[in-house]
């Protein structure tokens, strides 16, 4: 895990390749003085939550044989921009997805991984969010965001909402682009099918 002193060496690497790019920049000094381990993220200003609609249920493996069509992206959510000093408001039992105010992208020599913060999670809110960051990601990260509370939480575009934690990975062949690379919004993406599933899926059951 990469020290404070190694995370701001590594935001001032005079080569671009290996630079780690944190867009708005954080605050070195501060982190510096604080000694910490992690870069704190800030919540961005697009959301996209869940329509309450009458679908009976959605594959989660990606391509899979069905008499009917999977609803598409735009029938199941709603795109939510808020401005810098309003708020979204999360009730008890609801699901959004959310971005990090932050643009990120990631050299070949480190790779990162996310997790909420514990005062936010102590309210009830949990950062469910893909947690592991590649090696030469770029984007914004979507965040996952639930309330598991009582009460409905209020959550602000640019306070704190999670923290990021990089490591050393030994540089390897060049990775393709990952498919969630690039985004500034959050998006719901189709699970990626998975070819062994498929296999089972069509094979013949023992006896047949």
């Amino acid at each position: 895990m990469l020290s404070a002193a190694e995370i701001v060496g590594a935001l001032e690497h005079q080569t671009k390749e290996e630079r780690l790019t944190v867009v708005p920049w954080p605050e070195r000094d501060e982190l510096l003085r604080k000694g910490e381990t992690s870069i704190d993220l800030r919540l961005g200003r697009w959301f996209r939550s869940f329509k309450q609609t009458r679908t009976p249920s959605v594959s989660l493996v990606g391509r899979i044989p069905r008499d009917s069509d999977e609803p598409s992206e735009t029938s199941r959510t709603k795109q939510h921009f808020v401005p810098f000093g309003s708020n979204y408001v999360l009730h008890p039992g609801r699901f959004v997805l959310g971005v990090t105010l932050e643009w990120l992208r990631l050299p070949a020599s480190l790779s990162g991984y996310v997790t909420g913060k514990s005062s936010l999670g102590r309210h009830g809110l949990v950062i469910e969010t893909a947690a592991g960051i590649h090696p030469q990601f770029s984007g914004c990260l979507t965040l996952e965001l639930a309330n598991v509370g009582e009460v409905p939480l209020e959550i602000y575009p640019g306070m704190p909402i999670c923290q990021i934690f990089l490591h050393r990975t030994q540089p390897g062949e060049e990775r393709e682009p990952d498919r969630f690379s690039g985004r500034r919004k959050p998006m719901l993406s189709p699970p990626k099918a998975d070819e062994t599933f498929m296999r089972l899926v069509d094979s013949r059951p023992d006896g047949a």
